[in-house]
């Protein structure tokens, strides 16, 4: 079963208070690739055209997504 990566929890703060990354608004997806993840932006979004890199080393956590079954709400605080 094909599964995709849904959110990465980071461990450090990639800009100001952003310490989580999802698929939604102006991310279209998440891959891994070595020991990185790469954060592919929507054709229409401030990342368009772009691959941000995240080191692995920076990722505390993964929620993976399996095909066929929808994202679970993010939880809010």
């Amino acid at each position: 079963m094909a599964a995709s990566i849904e959110i990465l929890y980071l461990r450090f703060p990639v800009h100001p208070n952003i310490t989580v990354i999802q698929i939604g608004p102006g991310i279209q997806r998440i891959d891994k690739e070595g020991d990185s993840y790469f954060v592919i932006g929507t054709e229409d979004g401030p990342l368009a055209g772009k691959k941000v890199e995240i080191p692995g080393d920076n990722v505390a956590a993964i929620q993976w997504t399996l095909e066929g079954e929808e994202p679970a709400p993010a939880a809010t605080s």
